[in-house]
């Protein structure tokens, strides 16, 4: 299923590459990008086929996984991902999948591979980390292993880019309004995040491990020469955890890739910047920045466990706007606990910054999530809840998966509309959006409008 956004998979294609230098015959297969792609895995038939899924496409994992088992029933199935790490049992329950690898896969999936390759033994398998599978009706978990430390993250291949289309790649990739390249692609330098936000499912962990600045170098090299890019994305969940490593790797790259374009559509803090930083981007070929500040409201924010002081943030939004950045924020709109006088709080909060984009959102109780168990004790979860494939920003048709006695469903969709309206019917900053867009661009933003203006 589809948010909006589309990148090529880092981590699956870390795997992927992984099991290529192992001697295996892989093949790399996206919905997102390629409507053929179950017909490409049945004429692959593959010993073992892995899926990679978040909580909005399980179901459709699920499906495709089904129709496998049923045309190639020999084939061994595994699941991995963000939702299978938090909901391993439920999945294993549909019978469909032979195997879950929980959090980080590059330990367990070569290994289980192996196992396949040589018919090993069930006591070969409950030596394979982070895995889980059924037996006599229950879940058997083995070992979790330690997540990657930054020199395992080094000694990684470099993900199988080349499995790709990239012709289809290029011209679909897309993070957010803006881009300004016409050959992007993602990298991520480093994993986990230290904070402890309410509604993020940390399945990375909270310990930030960053790969060397020459580890992230080569890559970057790989990508410039091999595949032509003008505009690279960082991916990291938080990318100046170690401001020090942060400002080596900014000092470097635009001595190193003069005119490379830089963008950060996640993994920066609002309040974790100043003029340093903002200068060192600058110089880097970054022109655009997201900021995850969620709510405007301090009280709120603390229900989020967010820690996020807003002056600060409000200061360095304003301070990269006079620096010439494009600025873009999400707004959580639904939050338990968050009054109606709250929510038009927060908004008014974001409309002041002058932001260049606003993600606005309903809240999603993503599995695994503190807010998640929060809404079930409270019994917040609407009905549309318990379908997986509504666990998606959908911010032309929201499906509200959280009602609260302080805003109950119809209020958060009038809260959205009314915010959506305040940002983009404002014809300075139409203008200034407009003149930043492709026509195809253009055109999909004007639908949505119409949309919202036609639903009030």
């Amino acid at each position: 299923m589809d948010d909006g956004n589309l990148i090529p998979p880092i981590g699956p294609l870390i795997m992927a590459a992984q099991l290529e230098k192992l001697g295996w015959e892989v093949a790399f297969l996206d919905e997102q990008a390629d409507p053929d792609a179950f017909q490409r895995l049945l004429d692959f038939n593959p010993d073992i086929a892995a899926f990679s899924a978040v909580t909005m496409s399980v179901l459709r994992a699920k499906m495709l996984a089904e129709k496998l088992k049923a045309a190639q029933p020999r084939a061994v199935t595994v699941f991995g991902g963000p939702h299978p790490t938090v909901m391993a049992d439920e999945v294993l329950s549909w019978g469909c999948a032979d195997f879950v690898i929980v959090r980080e896969g590059e330990k367990a999936l070569p290994l289980l591979c192996e196992w396949v390759a040589g018919n090993g033994s069930e006591a070969q398998l409950d030596k394979i980390p982070n895995l889980c599978r059924r037996r006599a009706g229950k879940t058997v978990r083995t070992r979790l292993s330690q997540f990657l430390t930054a020199e395992e993250l080094d000694s990684l291949p470099f993900p199988a880019l080349h499995l790709l289309d990239m012709r289809k790649i290029f011209g679909r990739v897309r993070h957010g309004l803006y881009s300004k390249g016409k050959r992007i692609l993602p990298l991520m330098s480093s994993r986990g995040c230290p904070n402890m936000c309410a509604y993020c499912c940390r399945v990375m962990g909270y310990h930030v491990r960053t790969r060397s600045l020459n580890s992230v170098l080569e890559e970057i090299d790989h990508l410039v020469k091999d595949y032509g890019i003008d505009e690279l994305w960082f991916e990291d969940d938080n990318f100046t955890a170690d401001r020090t490593r942060a400002k080596d790797l900014l000092d470097a790259l635009p001595r190193r890739y003069p005119g490379l374009a830089i963008k950060f559509a996640n993994g920066l803090r609002a309040d974790g910047l100043d003029r340093e930083l903002l200068e060192k981007l600058r110089k880097a070929g970054c022109y655009s920045l997201s900021f995850g500040i969620e709510s405007g409201n301090e009280r709120v924010l603390s229900l989020m466990r967010k820690n996020l002081d807003l002056k600060v943030a409000a200061d360095n939004v304003k301070l990269a706007k006079k620096m010439g950045f494009l600025v873009g924020s999400n707004c959580i709109i639904g939050y338990p606990g968050e009054t109606e006088a709250e929510a038009r709080q927060s908004i008014e909060f974001f409309m002041s910054l002058d932001l260049d984009s606003m993600a606005i959102v309903n809240l999603i109780p993503f599995p695994g999530t503190a807010v998640n168990a929060l809404c079930k004790q409270k019994g917040y979860l609407t009905p549309l809840a318990s379908d997986w494939n509504n666990y998606t920003f959908d911010i032309s048709s929201p499906r509200i998966l959280v009602q609260t006695p302080e805003l109950p469903a119809d209020n958060v969709r009038r809260l959205m509309s009314q915010a959506y309206r305040k940002m983009y019917l404002n014809p300075r900053r139409m203008l200034r959006i407009a003149g930043r867009l492709d026509s195809a661009r253009l055109w999909d933003g004007a639908k949505f409008m119409l949309g919202r203006l036609l639903r009030g």
